[in-house]
C-alpha cells in the first residue's frame, strides 16, 4: 500500500510512515473485539451461571462507558497531544479486554467491559491526528478507517463463533481477540509522530462528572427497579440522583467555555429532529444484540422459541447481518434521490419496525429469521447513513467535528439506555416466572415485550422522519454521500 505524502514542512520519519499502516491496524482488531464478545454472551451466560437479562448489561456498560470516554479522551487529546491519549485509549482497550477474558466472577467481566470503553475513542483520536499529520490525504485515509472497522466488527462476529467451537474453551478463545491490541499498545507509541497539544484549552471536567453521575445513577436505578422494586426507596433514590445529575450536566454545558456537549448548537443548528432520530434507531441496534444472541442460541424443543444454531452459526449470522447494515449503507444516495430523504428515513424505520413484528411470532426457521435480520439491517444501513448527511450539511462549518460528535455520543447514549432497559425486562419476566436455575431460558414474552417496544420506538421515529425540514440549499444528498463512510461504521 502507497502511503499517502506527509504535510508540506514536515519530514517523513520511520514512525511517520508506519502511521496509516498503524491506525489500519488499530481500527481492524478494535473492530474485532467490539464484534468478538456478542456471539460469546450465551456461552459467558452458561459459563458464570447468570441470566439472559444480565447479560445485557455487559453491552450496555461498555456503550455508557464510550458515551462518556469519547468526548472527554478527544478533549484531553486536544489539551495533551493526540498520541498520548491514543496510547492510553489503546492500553485501556487491551486491559479490559485481558479483564473479560481472565475474569474469575461476572462481575470482573463488567468492570473490563466499562474499562475497554475508550476502544470508541481510537478513531476520532487517529482522525485528529491525520488533520495535522496527513492534511492531504486524511479523508480517504479515514474512509479505508472507517471500512476497516466495519470489516473487523464483522469479523469479530463470525471468528468468535468458530474459534468458540473449534477450542471450546471461553479463555482462551477471549484472549485470542484480545492479544493483538496488547501488542499494538506498544507499537502506537513508536509509530505515532508526536503532535503539541493546546495548553490553553480548557477541559470540561465538570461536565465530564455530572454526565458520568447521571448515567451511573439511571443505569443503577433501571437494574435495582426489576431486582428490589420499582417504587424502592434505593430505586428511586438513583433515579432521582441521575435526574438531578443530568439537569446539572446540561446547566453546565451552557456555561461551559469548552463544553463536552455543545447544547446550545442543537437548537441554533436544528438539530433535535436527527439527533433523536438517531437515539432511536441506536437504541433498537445495540438494544437488540442480546435478544437476537440469545433467541438464536435458545433450543425451541425445550425454550418453546428460538433456532437452536451453534455459537459459530451464531456468529455467522451475525456476520451476514452487518454486510446487509454495510450494503444499505452504499445503497442510502441511491434510494434518497429516488424518494427524498424524509421518505427514505420513514420507509427504512417502517422496515425494521416490521422486523421487530415478525419476530414477535417466534419464527424458527434459520432461514427466515436470518431473512427478517437482514432485511432489518438493510434498513438500519440506510438510516445510519443517511442521518449523517443531514447532521453534517446543518452544521457550522466552524463546528462541524462537535456536532458530530454529539451525534454520535447521543447513538451511543440510547444504545446503554436501551441496554438496560432490555436487562430489566428480562430479569423481571425470570423472576415472575420464578426461575431457580440462573442458566433456564428467559420467557418468551420478554423478548416480545423488548421487539414490541422497539417496533412502537420506530413507527414513531417514521413520523418524526417527516418533519425532518428542507436542507439549506438542497445539499444533503452530496452530505450523505461525504458522509457514507461514517455512517457505514456506525
Amino acid at each position: 500500500m502507497e502511503l499517502p505524502d506527509p504535510a508540506p514542512g514536515r519530514t517523513r520519519t520511520a514512525a511517520g510512515a508506519a502511521l496509516v499502516p498503524t491506525f489500519i491496524a488499530l481500527e481492524l482488531f478494535g473492530g474485532l473485539i467490539q464484534g468478538w464478545i456478542t456471539p460469546l454472551l450465551g456461552v459467558i451466560g452458561t459459563q458464570y451461571q447468570v441470566p439472559g437479562g444480565a447479560l445485557s448489561w455487559i453491552l450496555t456498560v461498555g456503550l455508557l462507558s464510550s458515551a462518556v470516554s469519547v468526548p472527554l479522551m478527544t478533549m484531553l487529546a486536544d489539551r495533551f497531544g493526540g498520541r498520548r491519549l491514543l496510547v492510553i485509549a489503546v492500553a485501556l482497550s487491551a486491559i479490559g479486554s485481558t479483564l473479560i477474558a481472565i475474569a474469575p466472577s461476572f462481575a470482573v467481566i463488567i468492570i473490563g467491559s466499562i474499562v475497554q470503553g475508550p476502544v470508541a475513542a481510537m478513531l476520532p483520536i487517529e482522525m485528529s491526528l491525520l488533520k495535522h499529520l496527513r492534511p492531504k490525504s486524511a479523508t480517504k485515509i479515514i474512509g479505508v478507517l472507517v471500512g476497516t472497522l466495519t470489516f473487523g466488527v464483522a469479523l469479530g462476529s463470525l471468528g468468535a463463533g468458530l474459534v468458540m467451537d473449534a477450542v471450546g474453551n471461553l479463555v482462551v478463545t477471549q484472549l485470542i481477540g484480545a492479544a493483538p491490541l496488547i501488542v499494538l499498545a506498544i507499537l502506537v507509541g513508536l509509530a505515532v509522530p508526536r503532535v503539541a497539544g493546546d495548553s490553553g484549552r480548557v477541559v470540561d471536567w465538570a461536565g465530564a462528572a455530572t454526565l458520568g453521575l447521571a448515567l451511573v445513577g439511571l443505569m443503577y436505578g433501571l437494574s435495582e427497579g426489576s431486582n428490589a422494586g420499582w417504587l424502592s426507596p434505593i430505586t428511586l433514590g438513583s433515579l432521582a440522583l441521575g435526574a438531578v445529575a443530568l439537569v446539572g450536566f446540561v446547566i453546565a454545558e451552557s456555561r461551559a467555555t469548552t463544553p463536552l456537549f455543545d447544547v446550545k448548537m442543537i437548537r441554533r443548528a436544528r438539530l433535535g429532529v436527527p439527533l433523536l432520530l438517531g437515539v432511536f434507531i441506536a437504541m433498537t441496534l445495540f438494544g437488540s444484540q442480546t435478544p437476537t444472541v440469545l433467541y438464536l442460541g435458545a433450543d425451541p424443543a425445550t425454550a418453546g422459541y428460538g433456532v437452536g444454531v451453534s455459537t459459530s452459526m451464531t456468529g455467522i449470522v451475525l456476520a451476514v447481518t452487518t454486510l446487509f447494515a454495510t450494503v444499505g449503507s452504499f445503497v442510502a444516495p441511491l434510494v434518497t434521490r429516488i424518494t427524498g430523504v424524509r421518505l427514505a428515513v420513514a420507509i427504512a424505520c417502517l422496515v425494521i419496525a416490521a422486523g421487530q413484528l415478525v419476530l414477535m411470532t417466534a419464527p424458527s426457521q434459520l432461514v427466515l429469521v436470518i431473512a427478517v435480520f437482514a432485511v432489518t439491517s438493510l434498513g438500519t444501513g440506510v438510516v445510519l447513513a443517511v442521518l449523517p448527511g443531514v447532521v453534517i450539511e446543518r452544521a457550522p462549518e466552524s463546528a462541524s467535528a462537535s456536532v458530530s460528535g454529539l451525534y454520535n455520543s447521543g447513538r451511543t447514549l440510547g444504545g446503554s439506555l436501551a441496554g438496560a432497559f432490555v436487562a430489566s425486562v428480562m430479569t423481571a419476566f425470570a423472576l415472575a416466572g420464578g426461575a431457580a436455575d440462573a442458566t433456564a431460558a428467559t420467557p418468551f414474552g420478554a423478548f416480545q415485550v423488548v421487539w414490541g417496544v422497539f417496533a412502537a420506538l420506530l413507527v414513531v421515529a417514521a413520523i418524526l422522519a417527516l418533519f425532518l425540514t428542507p436542507p439549506r440549499g438542497g445539499t444533503v444528498s452530496a452530505a450523505i454521500d461525504d458522509s457514507i463512510q461514517i455512517g457505514a461504521a456506525s
